[in-house]
């Protein structure tokens, strides 16, 4: 599904944040799967497992990083980074959804609060660069 590409990319001048996925092939589900349906479809095909890391990069050089691995979908899917920006308010974190579901509902994206941590692990490394001590 992947083969270990970049699927998504986010650029500035200096800047870069990616996604990028590799698969992970031969995984074993260790979620609920009383019938075996989940690992019947990971080993057909229907289902992928992968691995993700969102990476920031200045100017070429990785700065900040956030990796997750044994992520399940259906093969083709690629909601793991395109889910938090659905047409339908149901399925994002907003307040159309909080107002019917209640205010302390939240529904869980990877994708975002990767990028996130990535970008806070970026603007530490920039706010404590290392230093050289003179010879």
């Amino acid at each position: 599904m992947y083969n270990g590409k970049r699927v998504w990319e986010f650029k500035t001048a200096r800047f870069r944040v990616v996604l990028e996925i590799e698969p992970d092939y031969g995984y074993r589900y260790d979620g609920d799967d009383e019938d075996g349906s989940t690992q019947a479809a990971l080993d057909c095909g229907g289902y992928v497992a992968f691995d993700s890391a969102v990476i920031v990069y200045l100017d070429g050089h990785e700065i900040g990083r956030d990796d997750l691995g044994g992520s399940v979908y259906a093969a083709g899917d690629d909601g793991f980074w395109t889910d938090h920006r659905s047409a339908d308010p149901m399925n994002r974190n907003c307040s159309v959804m909080r107002a019917a579901r209640g205010g302390n509902v939240s529904i869980c994206h990877y994708f975002p609060e990767m990028v996130r941590i990535a970008i806070a692990e970026a603007r530490k490394a920039i706010s404590n660069p290392p230093r050289m001590r003179a010879a």
